[in-house]
């Protein structure tokens, strides 16, 4: 028989003192994009990412020289958009946003 699938759903967000959040019911993917993609089509998923460059029109939260997001607070793209995560990567702060894909 099948593996049920545990679907993600929406939950409440409580970002840390530098302002990173991640779903707590996010796998740590280990920086692996093939399976985050191969998850988020097993879930059912479709993703929206932006950078915090992309949304910050002045003074950069990271212009004092920290290792922040503070400041920044992204808005979903629709309200049926849920939060995987406001994380770090090479290239600044980053938003990660999901809806379920409708059949």
């Amino acid at each position: 028989m099948p593996e049920e699938i545990k679907l993600i759903l929406p939950v409440a967000v409580e970002r840390d003192q530098d302002g990173w959040w991640d779903h707590p019911d996010l796998p740590d993917f280990d920086e692996d994009y093939a399976a985050f993609k191969a998850w988020i089509d097993l879930q059912g998923l479709e993703v929206k990412q932006w950078h915090m460059e992309a949304d910050i029109d002045d003074r950069h939260p990271y212009d004092d020289g920290e290792c922040h997001c503070l400041g920044w607070e992204p808005v979903a793209p629709g309200p049926e958009w849920f939060l995987l995560g406001v994380f770090d990567t090479e290239e600044g702060p980053c938003v990660s946003w999901a809806r379920r894909v409708q059949p």
